[in-house]
């Protein structure tokens, strides 16, 4: 009797214990859910209105890859020279050399990061800082320069001088092109003091150039909502800079070389860490794709400052009608008549990857499903004789590809873009010279950037 009164005394506290214990699990893990959801809804909305609303001031964004010690000396020299309100990105591709460590034992508000695990290239490190900025004005920046006075204030005066100035570079040590000066300093104190005789605000300084090397520029967030993110097909770091300006100049918009300004430059840190057969190896690639991708360049630049009709014009002008196009996320969209119409979930068909900011310049129509979309393909598909129709392809006897957007005929520049495009597997009528005569000419089309991070 004793005894089963015993056993029970120390059954129910454990049965009671247990109890106590899951409810106690269920209360932690259900609080922590909600507070997980509702942070996360939280920050999203936060981060959505911080984009939204961006702050008058520059975001100053710098790609580094193992180079700890510049990047030190880059971050230290712009708090030291740049009162004017700003904001430092700096985007770690996957150094090994403590670079993440530093970044994350700086004073907080010092600046913002992202370490990514892998190295992206200078253009994907960049467009993640892109991504990031907040600022009215953008800029990106090389983790080698140091920074002098007045740097910033002289590049935003020229900036703001002139709606067709789209990027903005200072002059350097050491660089290819137009934007380099020869100096004869040999410490940093007397390079400040060179600078020092070169950074007078001189609106008589600013020249236009034909390239503008990405070491440092500067440019509007408007001119990035017209222009986009830096191309990713290119590998590490070469011509994606060159790449950039090209885009900016079929733009209408001008490179602008600010001989009011000076910076230190030490120059092809990341570059130098390649073997010289890798080096030719990595450019020769670059090459071939900007050249694939452009074609005859002049012919390019002489057709769509021909053909502009005095309108601002945006990358989106550039990219052809009838097609389907995927931004952030999983939503696709068919392009026409300079609208996008959101497809179904459900609806099967190939799309090219565009960047958000591409997709969000189009005004948005209605929804289109599998049958819908099926019939807008087939009346692109042009007849033998008779007028094209709209979004139809054509090729001359020259072998030049068109596209007939609105009324006018678009020449696809290189046979990359047509693919870029999807538009190699399309019928294609062949169109002779007094039928191409018809038709006014429009806008060159040109390929899309390419884009590895899917969240751009």
């Amino acid at each position: 009797m004793n005894r089963t009164k015993r056993t029970a005394k120390r059954v129910r506290p454990a049965g009671g214990r247990r109890v106590k214990r899951q409810s106690y699990n269920w209360g932690f893990n259900s609080g922590f859910n909600i507070g997980y959801t509702k942070g996360h809804e939280l920050g999203l909305e936060k981060g959505a209105w911080a984009i939204a609303h961006p702050f008058e001031g520059t975001s100053i964004v710098i790609p580094t890859y193992n180079q700890h010690r510049y990047l030190k000396e880059c971050i230290e020299s712009i708090e030291q020279f740049t009162p004017e309100p700003h904001e430092i990105i700096v985007v770690d591709n996957g150094s090994t050399d403590g670079t993440a460590e530093y970044l994350q034992s700086l004073k907080p508000g010092t600046v913002r990061f992202k370490i990514c695990p892998e190295n992206l290239g200078f253009a994907g490190g960049v467009n993640q800082g892109l991504m990031m900025a907040r600022g009215t004005s953008l800029m990106f920046l090389n983790n080698d320069t140091i920074v002098t006075q007045h740097w910033l204030s002289n590049l935003l005066a020229c900036m703001r001088a002139c709606g067709s100035y789209g990027l903005i570079g200072p002059l350097t040590n050491y660089i290819s092109g137009d934007q380099l000066i020869e100096t004869s300093y040999k410490s940093i104190e007397e390079m400040h003091r060179f600078a020092a005789t070169i950074n007078r605000s001189s609106p008589e300084k600013w020249r236009a150039t034909g390239r503008l090397t990405g070491f440092c520029v500067l440019m509007t967030r408007e001119t990035f909502r017209r222009l986009g993110y830096l191309d990713e097909g290119f590998e590490i770091g070469n011509c994606e800079d060159d790449d950039y300006g090209f885009r900016t100049r079929l733009l209408g918009l001008e490179l602008i070389i600010a001989h009011d300004t000076f910076i230190h430059h030490v120059g092809s840190t990341t570059i130098k860490t390649l073997t010289p057969e890798q080096f030719e190896e990595m450019y020769g690639r670059n090459l071939a794709f900007y050249s694939s991708k452009w074609g005859e360049t002049h012919i390019l630049l002489q057709e769509t400052h021909a053909r502009w009709d005095g309108e601002a014009t945006r990358t989106i002008d550039l990219y052809p009608s009838h097609v389907v196009v995927q931004g952030a996320g999983e939503a696709r969209y068919w392009i026409e008549g300079g609208r996008r119409f959101p497809l179904r979930a459900d609806v099967d068909a190939p799309s090219t990857r565009i960047s958000q900011i591409d997709v969000r310049n189009w005004p948005v129509g209605e929804t289109l499903s599998q049958a819908q979309l099926q019939e807008k393909l087939a009346a692109v598909a042009p007849s033998e004789h008779g007028e094209l129709p709209d979004g139809a392809l054509a090729r001359t006897k020259d072998g030049y590809l068109y596209q007939r957007k609105g009324q006018k005929l678009h020449r696809i520049a290189t046979e990359w873009a047509a693919e870029a495009w999807r538009l190699k597997d399309r019928p294609v009528r062949m169109l002779s010279r007094e039928e191409k005569a018809s038709y006014p000419e429009g806008m060159p089309i040109i390929a899309p950037p390419i884009l590895k991070a899917a969240h751009l």
